[in-house]
């Protein structure tokens, strides 16, 4: 058995932190192994003797890798993980290192030790859940709309498998999203509020992004960390998959019926303009061109929708003189109208998500994000995008284009978006239809 210490760093710009070095040299005079992203490793060979560096591959050691199961059966076979590691970490980077408790109780580590430029922390792992028969999964899920819609394939697995799950889904804000997800048809799923969370008792917890209900028993993963799996959907489902070892599709994923679709919205082409606050590049500025082509579209959106694409100088105003605008629904009420929807036109938005989830033919126009990242993983969803040399700018902070929570901007004039025509649209909508 190892007596070594062993040190992880989770993911690159690690290995140059004094805190981190000054235990390094501590401990190497006893032996130390250092567990590191493959650039890592080259500048930490041969730097203390008495370390060994072990590269772990490319990206960060997330909940999420593919081969995060295999990571540990090689560590167990080396003897490394028989003892408490160290994973090395940086305060004051951004949220999302709860993934990396959840990476090292994977990999089969007993307890660690946390540190950083502040604190020395001693960690322990709740006793593993017991899979080895059906019991109750409670997922609690926190994002966007269309990041929550995309975790429902992880819901769709435990149900087949004879599991009860619970679902505890919540906006960016802290909203419940329940009344989107609940369906009677789908026996062994109940759908809560976060009010309800200190009554449910389950023998397995995962959690994606909630960090405002973070329990001890809780399995994390957080999109903030660079998984392995670039496709959310997938990254969620391989979440899951290698905390429970099922084989999760990404594209089960579902929405509720919804409430009642109002008298004469169903069965025509929806138009879904909208976008986060922040987000409005990835808004398609010739909605109003391609409903005077349609026979009398809806435009499912909300006021603020139709502000944007008033207001903003690289969109045109849309009109209610050939379309019908519809602002006041609530999300049930939209995923019913979605759901007997002829076609969906969408940005790269929410509602793009639950179009998808709830079965329509649905088509997203790409623009500065990611279609590797964004596309929903079902096969009733299409893409349609340019290939231009700066897209997709999303997460750049550098170059003509920029995209983040944080804000947008182009130095190019949107080209990405602009450059599909409402004629390329509609040509791709027909074929859709058919």
């Amino acid at each position: 058995m190892s007596r070594e210490q062993l040190f992880i760093l989770p993911e690159a710009g690690l290995a140059q932190a004094p805190w981190f070095l000054e235990a390094l040299a501590e401990a190497a005079p006893r032996g130390a192994v250092v567990l590191c992203p493959e650039p890592e490793a080259g500048e930490l060979q041969g730097r203390f003797p008495g370390v060994r560096v072990q590269g772990f591959g490319s990206g960060a050691l997330t909940p999420a890798r593919p081969d995060l199961r295999a990571l540990a059966r090689g560590l167990g076979a080396d003897g490394l993980l028989a003892e408490r590691a160290v994973l090395v970490r940086d305060g004051t980077r951004p949220h999302g290192w709860d993934a990396y408790r959840t990476a090292l109780r994977l990999l089969g580590l007993p307890g660690f030790l946390e540190l950083d430029r502040e604190r020395r922390e001693e960690q322990g792992f709740p006793p593993p859940p017991d899979m080895s028969r059906p019991g109750t999964l409670l997922l609690k899920a926190c994002g966007g709309i269309g990041n929550v819609v995309q975790t429902t394939g992880v819901l769709s697995a435990a149900l087949a498998r004879g599991w009860e799950a619970v679902f505890c889904p919540m906006s960016d804000s802290g909203q419940s999203l329940a009344p989107l997800f609940q369906d009677p048809d789908r026996p062994g799923l109940r759908v809560i509020g976060p009010g309800d969370l200190p009554e449910v008792r389950a023998g397995l917890s995962l959690n994606i992004e909630c960090r405002a209900h973070v329990a001890a028993q809780d399995f994390f993963h957080s999109p903030y960390r660079e998984p392995m799996e670039r496709n959310e959907a997938r990254a969620y489902a391989r979440f899951a998959a290698n905390v429970t070892g099922w084989d999760v599709d990404p594209a089960a994923t579902f929405v509720g019926p919804g409430t009642g679709v109002p008298a004469g919205l169903s069965g025509r082409v929806v138009l879904i303009p909208g976008s986060k606050p922040n987000w409005d590049s990835k808004r398609w500025p010739h909605m109003q061109r391609l409903a005077e082509m349609l026979d009398r579209p809806v435009v499912l959106c909300r006021e603020a929708d139709l502000e944007a694409y008033a207001t903003l100088p690289f969109l045109a105003p849309i009109r209610g003189d050939r379309a019908e605008l519809v602002t006041g629904l609530d999300l049930a009420q939209a995923a019913a109208v979605l759901r007997q929807a002829r076609a969906v036109v969408a940005n790269d938005c929410g509602l793009a998500h639950v179009a998808a989830a709830a079965g329509a033919p649905t088509l997203v126009l790409f623009g500065p994000s990611s279609l590797d990242k964004n596309l929903h993983p079902r096969s009733n969803v299409t893409a349609l995008r340019l290939d231009l040399p700066c897209r997709p700018c999303q997460g750049r902070d550098q170059g003509p284009g920029r995209l983040s929570g944080k804000g947008y901007r182009c130095d190019l004039g949107y080209p990405c978006l602009a450059g599909i025509t409402a004629e390329d649209v509609a040509q791709r909508l027909a074929e859709l239809m058919r």
